[in-house]
């Protein structure tokens, strides 16, 4: 038979995008673009351009060596202050610039230091 040819298929529906929701973690800025960090295991300090850096809201010291390693342009390097269960830059690396969703304002915990947070 001569019947007619089949009409064509739809046209193809894009494919869906998967929805990540991102993970947003607040951590401390330690150190910006050209600035030299290093962490020293044996005293848990953090050194910035050879400074080290007075951390008294720190609740347990690093028990890990990094760097010396100087922060590329474009990114950040960021700790949490429980250095040793904290996934932040010790861990993965510097952080890019445009990966900073916004900056904290209130602590609220612990209920003795609530309050603004001074930047």
């Amino acid at each position: 038979g001569g019947g007619r040819p089949p009409p064509p298929p739809p046209p193809a529906a894009p494919p869906k995008k998967e929805l990540a929701v991102p993970e947003v973690y607040i951590k401390r800025v330690v150190a910006g673009p050209g600035d030299t960090v290093r962490v020293e295991a044996e005293t848990g300090d953090v050194y910035v351009n050879g400074v080290r850096l007075d951390e008294p809201f720190v609740g347990d010291k690093a028990r890990y060596d990094f760097g010396p390693a100087t922060v590329p342009e474009g990114y950040l390097f960021v700790l949490g202050d429980n250095r040793n269960r904290s996934f932040d830059s010790h861990v993965w690396g510097f952080l890019p610039r445009e990966n900073v969703v916004g900056h904290a304002i209130l602590r609220y915990w612990p209920l003795g230091r609530f309050g603004l947070v001074e930047h």
